[in-house]
């Protein structure tokens, strides 16, 4: 509960009136029944006088009561939605700083729950719960002692029944802790996979895949139910339980406080107070059951969102607070490279050394796992590589702050992802202060320019989930245009062409190269075409991790190794088609 307890210390200055309040609140719900108590007794008098003067006491203080709950109410909810928005936020921004290998182990359903599920239950604690743990501590206590003091016998006959729910209370705090914490887990899997199904509506749909995806979630949804039940029959037993202990005291109250009354040991106005007394105890009593089953299922969601809180992004800047990089040009150095990935034992690229001058265009092939995408992202520290195996302009990229590597590299990856917004929002992603020319001018290198035009809201087409609308080709392009937008010295692009025809990737590849030979930009574009290819200031061919040819594209055609079979092949299949 830390995180709850270093926001109540931040949060002093508001607190302390809301517990003012509090306390003003609950001491006039005390003092009603004692007003109550001298207007029964003046009844009995025949004194009106005195009934309207208690009468117009109550009505002043519970009109006090009733404005004094709204403000502390107001002020409590403020704040408790300022933590909620805090929370939500940390968390958000947590995910943004962690790896892609991070999200590789977690279930993404399930992180969405921590942002929604378990910080309304945090919100839910710090609003009911605060409220019912005051109550406890200050109603429950007052009010026995007012009962106490009006008849100490009677107040303790009628307190045996209320005081059983304490320890029962407490017994049931530990299984509502293991109980939420299952159903919070077993949400987070029902929302992986509501989520996967929705994604893949189309591959389920073509592989008639309906019935066996509703049984995956009937049974996620039936573990809910089941832990949830669990719940469902705590608070089945204990609400009952608490209704009856109440009512055993207003039994007790009934016949303990008649006699009384009968023996003239004690006012038929005390009888009516203890009634009023018994009714405000109920709540702090029940208030026990309830602020633990809240405090429970806050720390189950606390410490879900605090293990992602405190989790420690692997890719992340190191004492570099005294290296001072602004920019780089795009010269690329990689000595001895060596990388396996951190849950594997294979090394995935074995010994990989290029040299890449700013303003030179290196393309990268290989038959599929050879490490062409490793390779990239290890240039961008998607993933680290090993200490000084990378450089760029003799700078180690370890040694670079990430927000300025980044920001000089643009990136294409091989499955370009587009968000539910418009084309020209995802073009200008990487540059939003670009201008509709600048966007215009990009699409028009990517070969999508017509495209967009022919559209009826054209760059204001709104993508769809994913770019759902659009075909994995005009993906691909609108992906191309994003990274030419960036206007950055050195570019990356993996494979972006594979889902692009013939013709079209050779109008792209020589815009390509005209925008990138006229800006002096750095690139690698890996490829399994040999078009892409045959444009390059040289290529490398990986197989296996390893290089096993480099030279330019002519030089490696006249060795008839990877280079000359992959042309050969290509060129066989064109003629074919």
């Amino acid at each position: 509960m830390k995180t709850i307890f270093s926001f109540f210390k931040r949060e002093i200055k508001w607190y302390i009136p809301i517990m003012l309040m509090l306390t003003l609140v609950d001491f006039s719900q005390v003092i009603i029944p004692v007003f109550t108590k001298k207007a029964v007794d003046a009844i009995t008098k025949k004194n009106t006088a005195l009934l309207v003067k208690y009468g117009i006491y109550i009505i002043v203080i519970a009109s006090g009561i009733i404005a004094i709950r709204y403000a502390y109410n107001y002020i409590l909810r403020k704040l408790v939605l300022k933590l909620d928005f805090e929370l939500k936020t940390s968390l958000f921004n947590k995910y943004l700083e962690m790896h892609k290998g991070y999200f590789e182990k977690q279930e993404i359903g399930d992180l969405m729950a921590r942002v929604t599920n378990d910080t309304r239950a945090v919100r839910m604690f710090l609003i009911m719960g605060f409220l019912g743990g005051m109550d406890i501590a200050l109603l429950g206590i007052t009010t026995f002692i007012m009962m106490f003091i009006m008849s100490p016998m009677l107040s303790i006959y009628v307190a045996i029944p209320l005081i059983l729910l304490i320890p029962l209370a407490l017994n049931f705090g530990h299984k509502i802790h293991k109980y939420f914490k299952n159903v919070q887990t077993i949400f987070g899997e029902m929302t992986v996979r509501v989520r996967e199904a929705i994604s893949g509506i189309r591959v389920i749909k073509a592989f008639t895949r309906e019935n066996f995806y509703l049984k995956l979630f009937d049974n996620v949804n039936r573990q809910y139910l089941q832990e949830n039940m669990k719940l469902v029959r705590l608070d089945g037993f204990l609400d009952p339980t608490i209704d009856f202990l109440i009512n055993a005291s207003i039994i007790i109250l009934i016949l303990k406080g008649g006699i009384l009354v009968i023996q003239n040991r004690i006012s038929l106005g005390t009888l009516v107070a203890f009634s009023q007394y018994i009714g405000t105890l109920a709540w702090p009593m029940m208030a026990i059951g309830f602020t633990i089953s809240l405090m429970q299922r806050a720390r189950a969601s606390l410490g879900r969102i605090n293990a992602v809180l405190e989790s420690e992004p692997e890719i992340a800047d190191n004492n570099l607070t005294n290296y001072n990089i602004k920019s780089l040009k795009g010269n690329i150095t990689i000595n001895n490279l060596h990388f396996k990935y951190p849950a594997g034992d294979v090394e995935v690229l074995k010994g990989i050394n290029l040299f890449v001058n700013p303003g030179e265009l290196l393309g990268i092939t290989g038959p599929t796992g050879s490490g062409k995408t490793t390779l990239l992202e290890l240039i961008l520290r998607i993933y680290n590589p090993q200490e000084k195996s990378i450089f760029i302009d003799g700078h180690e990229v370890l040694k670079i702050p990430l927000k300025v590597l980044r920001r000089n590299i643009g990136y294409t990856p091989q499955e370009p992802f587009l968000f539910t917004d418009t084309i020209l929002a995802n073009i200008k992603l990487g540059r939003e202060n670009a201008t509709i020319e600048e966007a215009e001018e990009a699409a028009e290198i990517a070969a999508i320019k017509k495209t967009i035009e022919s559209l009826p809201d054209k760059y204001n087409t709104i993508v769809g989930e994913k770019g759902i609308t659009l075909s994995g080709g005009e993906r691909q392009r609108i992906a191309i245009a994003r990274a030419i937008i960036t206007k950055r010295p050195i570019m990356l692009f993996d494979d972006p062409l594979s889902a692009v025809d013939t013709d079209t990737e050779n109008t792209i590849i020589k815009r390509l190269r005209n925008y990138l030979r006229k800006n002096n930009i750095t690139a690698i574009i890996t490829s399994q075409r040999i078009s892409a290819l045959t444009i390059m200031d040289q290529v490398a061919v990986l197989s296996s991790g390893k290089i096993i040819e480099q030279g330019k594209p002519d030089e490696l055609f006249d060795k008839g190794g990877y280079y000359y079979h992959l042309y050969r092949k290509q060129m066989l299949e064109g003629i074919e088609t």
